[in-house]
């Protein structure tokens, strides 16, 4: 059927009624076509469509890690940006590069010119500094200007404040010191602080100076090689630089290790006024041991002391060192004591010695009348007790001789060619040597023979050796039982019964002869039967009681010298079995005794008796006292 086209009054659109004009079947033609114009038209690329509908977009969500990360970029650009303002166009900020220290000094003095350091510091900071302080360290031998007797080893002042721009001075007085051609270096520190801060800000730098020449000069003079055992002599000269006479002029000896000086020299030896241009020698003579190919190194100090008595210098002006090597020596000697080799042998008082001496030539050529000469000497010595095996004995100076007389392997020494030699003595008994401090034996061995040196002209060549026997000191212990008498009031059946108690006291002496002891301590160990009852005489705690390992120890300590004792008395409580009837039981085992001779620096250690209840001290002891019944 036809579609019913809708009322022409209805109410339509004007697109609405085109359309269905357009599709309407038998649709009325109400268009006219209208001519082709001359030139083809071109035909639309497309058809023409409604718009599609518009899609909704939902807005994209930002993570909290990207806020964050954002943020902080933008701090760190404003704190780069802050930093770069600050940096270029801080002019407010504080800074110890903006604080500027000139030392206006010479850079080079005479040793001993009293130098006048004026230090100036710029304050270049835009605020003020104060709480200002000063500091300069002076090497040690820096004397003050008012007295050169008072040292300046430190100098501290203020420079009050100072302002922006401004600067502050401070002049430092001083009498500065140096080897000829030293360079010194004196540290100089500045601190300060600023307004509105606890910081406190500190500027350092160094005022360098150079010693053009000191008032006095000094050399030492010596062989580069010497021989262990062999005399060493120094010369040492002083030279006076100065313009006027310098007073109380003295050198000061410093030695290494090994060297010993003859007796009653150095370690300062007066020299006395120097004129202008004057010199002085004094000599340092000894005798220097040590191992082969070893270095010593001496140092000769030249000064003046406040006054001729003075015992150390005053101020230094200059010192000179020498360095002595120890060579091999040509007949080399050495000397056992009771087979001991080292430089310093202990032995007891009142025993015999036994010493045996061995020599080498160590040459490359033969020497010849070899002779080797001992001397004895030392407090501790028995002069009458002195035997020679192969040498002879002079006892007129106390010397043994070993010579081609005596050993006629002495006549001519091979290179390499070795030999020995013996000899004994005795040393007092400890009654003789009571009161004697520090005994000792010394045994200065002299070598010397002949060699055909390189010009084939006969040369002297000599060696000697030293060693000191030191007299130890004889340490003993006396232990006793006592019931009827003592420290102590004692209780119970003597003679002991079995299965009842008996109390005894125990007394410890110990005794000393000839050196002090030092760490002495008495212990040992009360078996099971007997009992500690803690009653000790004299009750200051250096008795000790372990009552796990039933272990009593004394620390007796320091036991003087010469006849010197230590007692001490503690008791002990005895329970008696019946199996014990009839013997006399061990009240306390034996006693270790351990300390120190302060003298020989040697440990002491020994052994004493352990104690029984047999008590032949007491007086009212009795021979079957001491029995169990």
């Amino acid at each position: 059927m036809p579609e019913e086209l809708p009322d022409q009054n209805a109410d339509m659109s004007t697109l609405e009624r085109l359309r269905r004009k357009l599709y309407a079947q038998n649709a009325p033609e109400q268009f006219s076509v209208p001519e082709l114009a001359q030139e083809p038209v071109a035909e639309p690329v497309a058809a023409w469509a409604p718009p599609a509908e518009p899609v909704s977009k939902k807005k994209p969500r930002v993570s909290w890690a990207v806020i964050f990360l954002g943020v902080a970029a933008v701090f760190f650009i404003l704190a780069v940006a802050g930093a770069a303002y600050f940096l270029i166009f801080g002019a407010r900020s504080v800074s110890t590069d903006r604080v500027i220290i000139s030392i206006d000094a010479p850079t080079a003095i005479a040793s001993g010119d009293s130098v006048s350091l004026l230090v100036s510091v710029q304050n270049n900071n835009p605020v003020q500094i104060h709480s200002t302080l000063l500091a300069v360290d002076f090497p040690e031998s820096t004397r003050s200007s008012e007295s050169i007797d008072l040292p300046l080893n430190h100098f501290e002042d203020t420079l009050g404040d100072i302002s922006a721009g401004e600067q502050g001075q401070q002049t430092v007085r001083a009498v500065l010191f140096g080897a000829e051609n030293e360079r010194i270096s004196i540290p100089v520190r500045f601190e300060y602080r600023v307004e509105g801060s606890n910081a406190v800000f500190v500027k350092e730098t160094t005022y360098e100076f150079a010693v053009t020449s000191s008032p006095l000069s000094v050399r030492a003079e010596a062989v580069t090689e010497a021989t262990a055992g062999q005399p060493l002599t120094f010369a040492v000269t002083v030279r006076s630089n100065a313009k006027t006479p310098v007073e109380h002029v003295a050198v000061l000896a410093q030695y290494p290790f090994g060297f010993t000086a003859r007796k009653g020299e150095g370690p300062l030896f007066p020299v006395g006024t120097l004129a202008p241009g004057e010199e002085k020698t004094v000599t340092v003579t000894g005798t220097l041991s040590g191992e082969s190919a070893e270095q010593k190194v001496f140092r000769f100090t030249a000064g003046t002391r406040s006054n001729e008595d003075a015992p150390l210098l005053a101020v230094s002006y200059s010192t000179a060192e020498a360095a002595v090597t120890l060579g091999k020596p040509f007949l080399s000697t050495s000397l056992s004591i009771n087979h001991d080799g080292g430089a310093a042998p202990v032995v007891t008082a009142g025993s015999q010695v036994q010493a045996i001496l061995s020599w080498a030539n160590t040459l490359s050529t033969p020497i010849l009348d070899g002779e080797i000469l001992i001397k004895l000497s030392g407090a501790a010595l028995d002069t009458n007790s002195v035997s020679a095996y192969g040498g002879f004995y002079r006892s007129s100076d106390t010397t043994l001789i070993f010579s081609k007389e005596t050993n006629s392997e002495l006549a001519r020494l091979a290179p390499g060619d070795t030999g020995n030699g013996s000899f004994t003595f005795s040393t007092k008994s400890p009654a003789a040597l009571v009161g004697m401090k520090n005994p000792t034996v010394t045994a200065t061995v002299s070598v010397s023979g002949r060699r055909v040196g390189e010009s084939n002209v006969p040369e002297s060549v000599s060696s000697s050796l030293v060693r000191t026997i030191k007299i130890g000191t004889d340490l003993s212990l006396k232990a006793r039982t006592l019931y009827s008498i003592g420290a102590f009031k004692n209780t119970g059946p003597w003679p002991p019964v079995a299965d009842k108690e008996t109390t005894y006291t125990i007394e410890l002496v110990l005794a000393n002869t000839l050196n002090s002891v030092a760490n002495t301590s008495v212990s040992a160990t009360l078996p099971s039967y007997v009992s500690y009852t803690g009653a000790v005489s004299p009750n200051d705690g250096s008795v000790v009681y372990n009552a796990t390992s039933r272990r009593i120890t004394w620390s007796a300590g320091e036991v003087p010298a010469g006849g010197g004792t230590r007692t001490v008395s503690f008791q002990v409580k005895l329970l008696p079995s019946v199996s014990q009837r009839g013997t006399s039981p061990i009240l306390m085992s034996a006693q270790q005794i351990t300390g120190t001779d302060r003298f020989t620096q040697k440990p002491i250690s020994f052994t004493s008796p352990e104690i029984t209840t047999q008590t032949p001290a007491d007086p009212q002891f009795q021979a079957d006292y001491g029995t169990v019944r």
